[in-house]
């Protein structure tokens, strides 16, 4: 229901307030076989259908638990704001309820950050108190606590879906070290598979960047332990975070464990070429293309424009031309980007000196158009080099979308499908 759901919003700009499953013979139609929806929505309204809003509710309880009510102050304040953005009645949000299990998106979690600042009137809530903190009762306790001082512990692992008994999905950054682009796709696992995104260190203050390729893998490999003691693990990468999650399997069945599942989100195994070309400026363009702040023709051109500019005047240049729009949605501004950018290069440093060795069972490589070329290029002379690093035949799948669309709301439901087949499929239908 999460997912359909999130298709009309993405097809006809709402989200429905509710959805129904209905059986065939539920569904009046005229002699020639079309639905009266007219007569359907009648019967809707004067409680013909209750019967089966009963059934739904009864396997969303199954599912998701018993609601339990918002009882302080701060938890009605914040089910109260989900019921808003969601369309749903207060009583249909619980103490209990997620965000996630709700259907919220990455713009949906913007979205809710301003909101809860406004009503709360807080200083500036970081996202990863969000996606850390989905449920109601946990995030109305950290609004009320406030910031610790100096921040928690560094984590990795960000859970985008708890929910499912089949082998958990965890999947790597890309190059910009984020992991808001997982959060529409993970929505897609609900009651199937636990979803865990892996956060690159330094958006939180006081953090330092990783500084070696090695320590990186070695943190997500202790975070991932931590969270799923032995195998089989299912490990996967989009983009730079391909290349991560091949050196965790690695890493996995060094220490003896099974990695039935390695996936490879449109990234070839040699990538110290691409990586040594990202100088700060070119870095930073890219930023802000794959957060839509510039178009195609501009990050193809920019680059040599941008590098003309003194100093630190490059990211200015790309904030003052960003939409306003787009900056507010994403709460952008020079001082944040600034802080991204770096982040963002001191990954693809760590990238330049990257070179594959060793290999894992199997892959599996999902492919889209390239930044630059064609598909079919793309697919034979540059992803089939992983067959030099697997030990069994890998499989090669093929998805919508560009190398930075591949995940946006255009093309995230073909990806999903396509992934959650592969995944069954490698993992024995687990």
């Amino acid at each position: 229901m999460i997912a359909i759901r999130n298709t009309a919003l993405l097809l006809w700009g709402f989200r429905p307030s509710l959805v129904l499953p209905l059986p065939k013979e539920a569904f009046p139609k005229t002699s020639l076989g079309k639905i009266q929806r007219a007569l359907l929505r009648r019967r809707l309204e004067e409680g013909a259908l209750d019967a089966h809003i009963r059934h739904a509710n009864e396997i969303a309880t199954r599912y998701f638990g018993k609601l339990q009510p918002a009882e302080s102050e701060a938890e009605q304040a914040v089910a109260g704001i989900f019921a808003d953005m969601f369309s749903l009645p207060c009583d249909a949000i619980g103490a209990n309820s997620s965000f996630f299990d709700l259907g919220g998106t990455s713009l949906d979690i913007l979205k809710l950050k301003h909101m809860l600042e406004r009503r709360f009137d807080c200083a500036p809530l970081p996202v990863l108190d969000i996606l850390t903190h989905p449920i109601v009762r946990r995030l109305a306790a950290r609004l009320e606590a406030g910031r610790e001082t100096g921040g928690a512990a560094y984590d990795p692992i960000v859970t985008l879906q708890s929910s499912g008994a089949k082998t958990p999905l965890f999947c790597v950054h890309p190059g910009v070290g984020e992991v808001l682009v997982f959060v529409s796709l993970a929505q897609y696992f609900v009651n199937e598979r636990p979803f865990h995104a892996l956060r690159a260190r330094g958006f939180n203050e006081g953090e330092s960047h990783f500084t070696d390729f090695n320590e990186m893998v070695a943190a997500y490999v202790a975070a991932i332990r931590g969270r799923q003691a032995r195998g089989p693990y299912a490990i996967a990468g989009y983009s730079y975070g391909g290349a991560v999650a091949f050196e965790i399997a690695k890493a996995l069945e060094a220490d003896g464990e099974r990695v039935d599942f390695v996936g490879i989100f449109n990234l070839p195994p040699h990538i110290r070429h691409r990586m040594s070309e990202f100088d700060p400026v070119k870095g930073a363009v890219h930023l802000a293309f794959f957060l839509s702040l510039i178009d195609r023709r501009q990050a193809d051109e920019l680059p040599d424009k941008l590098r003309a500019l003194p100093d630190q005047d490059f990211r200015r240049w790309l904030i003052d031309h960003a939409p306003p729009e787009r900056l507010a949605e994403l709460d952008l501004d020079l001082e944040k980007f600034t802080a991204w950018s770096l982040l963002a290069h001191s990954l693809t440093s760590m990238g330049s000196s990257y070179e594959p060795s060793g290999s894992v069972r199997s892959l599996s490589v999902f492919y889209a158009h390239p930044l630059y070329g064609n598909k079919a290029d793309w697919l034979n002379d540059e992803l089939r080099r992983w067959d030099d690093f697997s030990r069994e035949p890998n499989h090669y799948i093929e998805v919508d979308g560009e190398h930075n669309t591949m995940l946006d709301t255009r093309h995230v439901a073909g990806f999903q499908a396509a992934l959650r087949q592969e995944l069954d499929c490698v993992l024995n239908g687990q």
